[in-house]
């Protein structure tokens, strides 16, 4: 028996149970959707109470036990439906883009009411307008996501805001907007984010994930100093780098996937 169909066979009961409880189009994929909204919930709640810092580990915490797991089990349990996608985006919404915004504006309340509204408002819109076109024409590419990834920018912003970098430079206000712009413009752009679906990744690169998620994972655990500094390196690297892995093949088809995208988007 394999790893996965030993896992399929631990978690399609309670997959049926719930749906049998709650309704057929809830699953257990849903559960962990469910973690990420409370992480995204909890993140706002402490914002509101002045602990920043703590509300950005709730979405994240909320994101590694909840939004990175929904789509694995739910393809472990073969109930992949359209209910689960659209909990799950309507939830990404508010844990990707609602609450860091919150969080955000948490951090520069002491600076400036409007300049902490003018750093959340341009989180908000940049999500929302993304959210939006993808809801009026939807972008599949089978390996790929259409600019930044929600999650990536939010941990960007996040580790920003909380490294030891911002403590240093001078005028960490405006180098906190710098990060803003340039999250809102690659949440919007067209660069290439290879992704995890629909294509194996080289060795190499697994081996390079593998890595960054565990020395992330000891460092939050034992050593937080450093912890969110490394991050930012780690979702840089991402950022500027990510799109290597594809072929010279896998680029002209994406870019041909945008061109194709552009024109659906009335």
């Amino acid at each position: 028996m394999t790893i996965r169909s030993l896992l399929t066979s631990i978690l399609t009961p309670p997959d049926r149970l719930l749906a049998k409880i709650i309704g057929k189009g809830f699953g257990l994929k849903d559960i962990f959707t469910l973690v990420n909204l409370g992480g995204g919930v909890a993140g706002i709640i402490l914002a509101m109470k002045g602990k920043p810092i703590e509300a950005s580990y709730a979405v994240l915490i909320g994101f590694i036990l909840g939004d990175s797991l929904d789509g694995a089990v739910a393809r472990l349990t073969g109930h992949s439906n359209r209910f689960g996608s659209d909990f799950d985006t309507i939830t990404d919404h508010l844990a990707q883009c609602i609450a860091p915004a919150v969080i955000v504006a948490s951090h520069f309340f002491h600076y400036n009411y409007l300049f902490a509204g003018l750093l959340a408002f341009m989180i908000i819109s940049a999500g929302s307008i993304r959210h939006a076109r993808n809801t009026a024409a939807d972008f599949n590419f089978h390996f790929c996501w259409k600019g930044l990834p929600r999650p990536i920018a939010t941990m960007i912003i996040f580790a920003v805001l909380n490294g030891q970098i911002i403590k240093v430079v001078p005028y960490p206000q405006y180098f906190a907007l710098a990060a803003v712009i340039g999250v809102s413009y690659g949440l919007l752009g067209d660069i290439p984010f290879v992704s995890h679906h629909g294509r194996r990744l080289q060795n190499w690169v697994i081996g390079i994930v593998i890595f960054a998620y565990s020395t992330a994972i000891l460092l939050g655990l034992f050593y937080r100093k450093y912890f969110w500094d490394v991050l930012l390196l780690y979702m840089l690297v991402y950022t500027f780098f990510g799109w290597i892995v594809l072929s010279p093949e896998e680029r002209k088809e994406y870019r041909q996937a945008v061109a194709d995208w552009k024109s659906r988007l009335i």
